[in-house]
């Protein structure tokens, strides 16, 4: 503590603080005056504390502070509670004031990030513009120091929101702008069924040609069923009737000249001599309908008759009724060729004509063959029987799904 600079003489009887050998020296040599000897050891005495004292002084100006010469008072500075205690520390914050450091007494590069204490860094003390991509780690930023809407359009680069950036049913219809997400945005199949809604996608929305046979559903029709409408505004699949499954055409313009066979009757039919006049079909669909058209020409000999037959299978197929009584048996067609005003009759030296159509069914995959037959011995195909030009006759198998 500092020294006191009021002191006086004390009052008599002086007695000491503090008691110490001789305080009473005088008194106890029981004679006075004191002798030259006493008062000068008393004040030789005295002159060696100051001298002391003076040297305790000069020793605590020249080392500023005790302590100072200690060795574990090295860096460190005297500091004061301000009680009038003195002590040797380093330098904390409390010995700093505010404000204290400033710019220049920082050396470059001498703040790191270790030296940056959790939240220090606010936004005013980062400048406009100071953090750029490469200051930023990877995963940095993340959904919370985000904003609301901080992140706009001119923000995202092209391409660079993919689908696993885009959580499950986040873009609803409100989110979608017109002509905002184009086709290129969309990737094959994303849109499902159930993300269409009701009547959203109408007439206009649909291109020409738009829908092809693999975008029509047909899982309820049958094969070969026609997709038609009802007059009504509505379509559905129906049968196909009246499709033509396939066609068999035979052609011959053969012939015999003079053409007999004497065991040629109603009930045994043969073939002509050119070549059996037949076709064969086999249906496509059970229940199908089979039409059998031909046009045949024959000839018969003179006061003949020229009589055929057309059979299924090698049986009689299409037959009138049979007149007994007369011993005329049902055939498909016959004429007879008689005499008239010139010397030869018809069929002799010209051509009858025989042509029909008929109507048959058959079993999928079962083979039918179709022939004209000869029921009359003087019958012959594609001229008169003795002469004339010569002809071409044909038949059809036609079968349609009725």
């Amino acid at each position: 503590m500092p020294l006191p600079t009021n002191n006086s003489r004390p009052a008599i009887p002086y007695n000491p603080e503090q008691v110490l050998p001789n305080h009473n020296r005088y008194e106890a040599l029981g004679k006075f005056p004191p002798t030259a000897q006493e008062l000068d050891g008393d004040f030789n005495g005295m002159v060696d504390l100051i001298n002391t004292l003076a040297e305790a002084i000069n020793d605590t100006a020249a080392g500023i502070f005790p302590g100072a010469d200690n060795p574990l008072n090295a860096d460190k500075l005297p500091t004061t509670d301000g009680q009038g205690n003195v002590s040797w520390t380093h330098v904390t914050p409390f010995n700093l004031a505010d404000n204290a450091v400033q710019t220049r007494h920082i050396s470059d590069a001498a703040i790191t990030h270790n030296k940056i204490q959790a939240h220090a860094v606010g936004t005013n003390q980062i400048a406009d513009g100071a953090v750029t991509m490469a200051k930023m780690p990877d995963n940095a930023v993340v959904t919370a120091k985000i904003a609301d809407h901080a992140v706009t359009t001119a923000k995202i680069s092209p391409q660079a929101i993919t689908a696993a950036q885009i959580a499950p049913n986040t873009v609803t219809a409100t989110q979608i702008a017109n002509h905002t997400i184009t086709a290129t945005q969309i990737a094959d199949n994303a849109i499902a069924t159930a993300k269409i809604p009701d009547n959203a996608v109408t007439t206009a929305k649909v291109p020409d040609r738009a829908i092809t046979a693999p975008k029509i559903n047909s899982d309820n029709a049958a094969l070969g069923d026609l997709l038609t409408a009802n007059g009504a505004g509505a379509a559905s699949f129906l049968a196909n009737k009246g499709r033509v499954l396939q066609i068999v055409s035979y052609e011959d313009g053969r012939f015999v000249r003079n053409e007999y066979d004497a065991a040629a009757t109603p009930q045994n039919l043969l073939s002509f001599k050119t070549a059996p006049f037949l076709l064969k079909i086999t249906p496509q669909k059970t229940n199908s309908k089979i039409l059998i058209f031909y046009s045949i020409n024959v000839g018969a000999g003179s006061n003949q008759h020229a009589s055929i037959t057309l059979c299924k299978n090698n049986v009689p197929f299409k037959v009138g009724t049979d007149d007994a009584p007369s011993s005329y048996w049902g055939v498909t067609h016959s004429i007879y060729s008689s005499a008239g005003l010139r010397q030869y009759s018809n069929g002799q030296y010209g051509c009858f004509n025989f042509s029909s159509l008929f109507m048959d069914t058959g079993i999928s995959g079962t083979e039918i063959a179709y022939e004209v037959k000869k029921a009359n011995p003087y019958t012959g195909l594609n001229s008169g029987y003795s002469g004339s030009h010569t002809s071409v006759s044909v038949m059809h198998a036609i079968e349609i799904d009725l």
